[in-house]
């Protein structure tokens, strides 16, 4: 699967409008709506909208007469064989009409130029864990983190510590079972897709 390993913007201006292109890495749909409504701007003319996420595919002109924006928006995602990306472009009407054949290479030229800005990645389904151990083991369990190079995205900080980690080795878990005498708790709570390691 390859998409875009983060979050990217860039910002071209044809005949006086401003494009501004938002490419969003997204793996479930249940995401996009909330990540659609955040990297819109309430005060651009218009915010066209191409995604990929898994199976679900969606152009959206927003307002651009129809097929001028999120059809050739969502065509350029598929050229370069890209899936779990939102591509947002948020037009500033710069007072020049472009035309309907002007409008279609504007969106297409908008997210090429943001895509070659982009660092594009194969990604990996990996597994994520939530992994629960005494404070006594915090300093060690740390250590071993960088030491396996285990992405950790959360911690809570209660009657024990709680870590929320990507696994792709579960052999890991041994090691920390040898760390705390097996005095840890560990439950998978999810998946995502992560830039594959070399």
């Amino acid at each position: 699967m390859i998409s875009v390993k983060e979050y990217t913007n860039h910002t071209i201006i044809i005949k006086k409008s401003e494009f501004i292109c938002h490419l969003i890495p997204c793996s479930h749909i249940e995401q996009a709506k909330k990540l659609i409504s955040d990297y819109s701007d309430e005060t651009a003319t218009h915010n066209c909208v191409a995604y990929i996420i898994g199976p679900h595919e969606r152009a959206f002109d927003d307002g651009e007469p129809s097929g001028t924006a999120g059809l050739p928006m969502l065509n350029v995602l598929k050229m370069q064989g890209l899936t779990n990306i939102i591509a947002i472009v948020t037009r500033h009407f710069g007072g020049i009409k472009l035309g309907a054949g002007g409008l279609t290479r504007a969106y297409t030229q908008s997210v090429a130029e943001a895509l070659k800005e982009a660092e594009i990645v194969e990604k990996e389904l990996v597994d994520l864990y939530q992994i629960t151990i005494d404070y006594s083991y915090t300093r060690k369990f740390e250590h071993l983190l960088k030491q396996f190079n285990i992405k950790c995205i959360h911690q809570e900080y209660n009657e024990q510590v709680t870590y929320h980690c990507y696994l792709r080795d579960l052999q890991f878990l041994e090691q920390i079972q040898d760390l705390t005498n097996n005095q840890f708790h560990y439950e998978r709570i999810g998946s995502d897709y992560l830039a594959k390691e070399n």
